[in-house]
């Protein structure tokens, strides 16, 4: 088992991932509403999005409803102090954390 921590700031950004023999885009950006927080978009290579707006939650894997996609590990959200608190806007990369996690 591997762990990958995504070199996260608290800013919306967007890198690609080698997760074994595939590559995916992965977007992550901010909504600042009451019922907004840090969401993430799933891409191909070309840009053509597998899924959009995933809420990053704490204490599960955000991607477990997904594995039709084919993406294999989990990816997990937790705040340094507390493994079930998401980052907040200002934490993210900080102390708030993005894992993801392959056989």
């Amino acid at each position: 088992m591997a762990t990958f921590e995504f070199p996260l700031s608290p800013n919306a950004q967007q890198m690609t991932v080698p997760i074994g023999d595939q590559e995916f885009t992965f977007r992550f950006a901010w909504a600042d509403s009451p019922d907004g927080g840090w969401f993430m978009d799933i891409l191909r290579l070309d840009g053509s999005p597998l899924v959009r707006g995933l809420p990053l939650t704490a204490g599960e894997n955000v991607i477990q409803q997904l594995d039709y996609l084919g993406i294999p590990g989990a990816i997990s959200v937790q705040t340094d102090n507390d493994p079930l608190v998401e980052p907040t806007y200002d934490n993210l990369g900080l102390n708030g954390r993005v894992f993801l996690v392959t056989p």
